[in-house]
C-alpha cells in the first residue's frame, strides 16, 4: 500500500485522536443517546485511530469491528482498542469498505463519522447504513453539509458541485424520508472547528519546517496555505458538520 495515499493526512492528525471537528464532550452527548443492546456489536467505517469505536464499546460493552485503510491509523486504532478494552474485543480490517467483507452480520451500531464518501453520496449511504443495522439499531453518522450557498469559487476550490451536500434539514429530512428516525443531532460549533482546523494546520506547518529536505515538504506547505486561505475565506461560514444519531425502524426482510 502506498505511503504516499495516507502521508498528508497522517502528519495532518499528529497528536489528534478524534479525527475531525468535534469535541470529546460532545462525542460522549451523543453516545450517552445510544440504548444498551445486547449483545452489542459495533461496526465503525472508517474508524481513524479508533477513538469512536473504543468509547462505543467502553459505554455499551460487547465487541467491535473497525475498517480503516490507513495503515498507521489502523496500527494507532489495534494499539488504542487492546490498550483500553483489552485483547479481542475489536477486529481491525485494514482496508477499503466492501460489502463483501461484513457478509450478512448485521450490527446494534453503524459508526460513521469521517468516510461516508465509502458509500457514496449522502441518500446511497443512508441506504447501504441500513442494511448493516439491526431492526432497531442505530447509526451514528457525521454528514458535511452548506450552511450557507457555498461561493463559486469555493466550489471550484474543493472540485465540488452545490448539490454535493445539503442544507441540514434537508440533510435531515432525507434521512427521515429514507426510513430513519433522527434522535439526536449536533452541529459542530465554530470553536470546534477552528480547534480541529488550526491543529490539522500547525501539525502541518511542524512536519514542513522540521523536514525541509523532505521531497514533500514544498508541496506539502503549499497545499496547507491554500486550505488555510479557504477555510478563512469561506469554509468556516460556509461548510458544516453534523452528527446525526439515527434509529432503524422495522423491516420487511
Amino acid at each position: 500500500m502506498s505511503e504516499a495515499r495516507w502521508r498528508f493526512t497522517t502528519i495532518a492528525h499528529t497528536g489528534r485522536a478524534l479525527l475531525g471537528p468535534v469535541s470529546e464532550a460532545s462525542v460522549d452527548r451523543l453516545l450517552a443517546r445510544v440504548p444498551a443492546h445486547e449483545p452489542a456489536r459495533v461496526l465503525d467505517v472508517g474508524c481513524g485511530k479508533g477513538e469512536w469505536l473504543v468509547r462505543a464499546l467502553e459505554r455499551l460493552g460487547g465487541t467491535g469491528v473497525g475498517i480503516e485503510p490507513n495503515p498507521e491509523f489502523a496500527a494507532d486504532a489495534r494499539a488504542r482498542a487492546e490498550a483500553r478494552l483489552g485483547a479481542d474485543r475489536v477486529r481491525i480490517e485494514e482496508r477499503d469498505y466492501s460489502p463483501a467483507l461484513l457478509g450478512p452480520e448485521r450490527f446494534s451500531l453503524v459508526l460513521c463519522t469521517g468516510s461516508l464518501h465509502a458509500f457514496g453520496h449522502w441518500d446511497a449511504a443512508l441506504a447501504a447504513v441500513a442494511t448493516l443495522a439491526r431492526e432497531h439499531g442505530h447509526a451514528l453518522l457525521a454528514p458535511a453539509y452548506w450552511k450557507r450557498p457555498p461561493a463559486r469559487e469555493y466550489l471550484e476550490f474543493l472540485g465540488a458541485a452545490p448539490e454535493t451536500m445539503h442544507s441540514l434539514p434537508d440533510t435531515i429530512a432525507r434521512a427521515e424520508a429514507a426510513g430513519w428516525r433522527v434522535t439526536a443531532a449536533h452541529g459542530s460549533t465554530p470553536a470546534e472547528w477552528d480547534d480541529y482546523e488550526h491543529a490539522y494546520a500547525a501539525s502541518v506547518r511542524a512536519w514542513c519546517d522540521a523536514h525541509p529536505e523532505d521531497a514533500d515538504a514544498a508541496g506539502f506547505e503549499q497545499r496547507i496555505e491554500r486550505w488555510v486561505d479557504a477555510y478563512e475565506r469561506w469554509g468556516r461560514a460556509t461548510m458544516g458538520y453534523a452528527l446525526l444519531l439515527l434509529e432503524r425502524g422495522p423491516t420487511s426482510e
